[in-house]
């Protein structure tokens, strides 16, 4: 078999087929006793010249594939989404929602800081407008990169002085920032990005939020009944729990992307501010205030045993908990038990997993799921992994 382009792709030769191909070749030129033995020198040589030809049809091979966004990696995969309209996600940093209280009109410049009781800085990226005096939710992001965590009433202090705050606090835990998005992550919201829905008005929110900076799990909720139905959500109205992103931004987003007069449930609240022109000249402002919520997260804690295949060879019990606890979950997505025994599997072969159960308090536990509620994320820690090793 030679390489050659094929309705199923670019089909590429195997060492061992190049390696034959030139010792064939070459017992034609010099003979049938031509020693190619591995460990002689034209039996070495011709493994070189097998490898150097194998590493350039796997250089074509992989040159073909960056044409597919489904195998392409790296800028290649970059270079493609484009034509997606989507780029990837860089690096995020944490963010908190803090109620600022006020007792005037006042205006948080870009860079007003204020710090937790660890000391970390958080800031606004751009001036924030406070129409009055009484509380308002502002966005505020770590100074940093990456995971810095805040946990809720922690971010009190202002490190910037500015007339008229009089206080400020953080109801809610901080969102953790997180890393570059990885290729694999990428591929699967390309793909979400092509089902974009047309028709319905819900989908079109979603979509529209899902690609807001920083928006990093999200779930929209409809009742289009005459009732509030069992989650909660009063009829005719919409639910938008979403994680990340900026206040400012999510409610311009809702305000251009929601039906007109339709209802909204969330314990969060922004404004925006639309001015539209008059037919006659000037300008008339239409005020739109929206609510949202932010997930509630739940932590789940997890048991189980794994046995030693060989007595002799010890379980690494710090690898199953950091693989288990690497699982992520959406908003509203249930925790099946079973599932998470193949996270388990990655931390090696060499035990067998039994018993593995969750729970939500460490008292009651279960083998079968935790039913998760409509704003409700679960979170698993490595801290609370718990394996007991047995020794057969």
């Amino acid at each position: 078999m030679k390489p050659d382009f094929t309705a199923d792709g670019v089909r590429v030769q195997t060492f061992q087929e190049i390696y034959d191909q030139l010792a064939e070749g070459y017992r034609n030129i010099y003979g049938q006793d031509i020693n190619l033995e591995p460990n002689s020198p034209d039996g070495q040589r011709t493994a070189i010249e097998a490898q150097e030809r194998l590493d350039v049809q796997t250089f074509g091979l992989v040159t073909y594939q960056q044409f597919d966004p489904d195998f392409a990696f790296g800028q290649a995969l970059e270079r493609l989404i484009k034509l997606a309209g989507i780029t990837r996600r860089p690096a995020t940093r944490s963010q908190a929602d803090v109620n600022v209280t006020t007792d005037r009109p006042v205006i948080l410049p870009a860079g007003y800081a204020a710090e937790d009781a660890l000391g970390q800085k958080w800031v606004t990226l751009s001036a924030v407008t406070i129409a009055g005096a009484g509380v308002t939710a502002v966005t505020l992001f770590a100074e940093n990169f990456g995971a810095v965590e805040a946990d809720p009433a922690t971010i009190t202090e202002a490190a910037t002085f500015v007339i008229g705050v009089q206080s400020l606090t953080n109801p809610l835990a901080a969102v953790v920032g997180r890393d570059e998005e990885t290729d694999e992550q990428l591929r699967v919201r390309r793909n979400r990005s092509l089902e974009t829905p047309t028709s319905s008005s819900v989908g079109r929110l979603y979509t529209a939020l899902a690609d807001l900076t920083n928006v990093t799990d999200l779930a929209v909720y409809e009742n289009d009944t005459d009732n509030t139905d069992a989650r909660g959500i009063p009829a005719h109205s919409l639910w938008v729990v979403i994680e990340g992103g900026a206040v400012a931004d999510i409610v311009e987003m809702m305000v251009f992307n929601k039906t007109g007069g339709k209802p909204l449930k969330g314990s969060v609240s922004g404004e925006f501010v639309e001015t539209v022109a008059r037919p006659g000249g000037g300008s008339f402002e239409i005020f739109h205030e929206m609510f949202f919520d932010r997930p509630n997260y739940s932590a789940v804690e997890v048991r189980l045993t794994a046995t030693r295949k060989d007595a002799a060879s010890p379980v690494d019990e710090s690898l199953i908990a950091q693989e288990v606890a690497s699982r992520l979950f959406v908003v509203g997505q249930n925790i099946i038990a079973n599932d998470l025994y193949r996270d388990v599997f990655r931390a090696g072969d060499n035990f067998i997993p039994t018993d593995l159960e969750i729970s939500r308090d460490g008292m009651t536990w279960t083998d079968e799921r935790l039913v998760a509620s409509p704003d409700e994320k679960f979170t698993i820690d490595a801290a609370d992994v718990t394996v007991t090793e047995v020794i057969p």
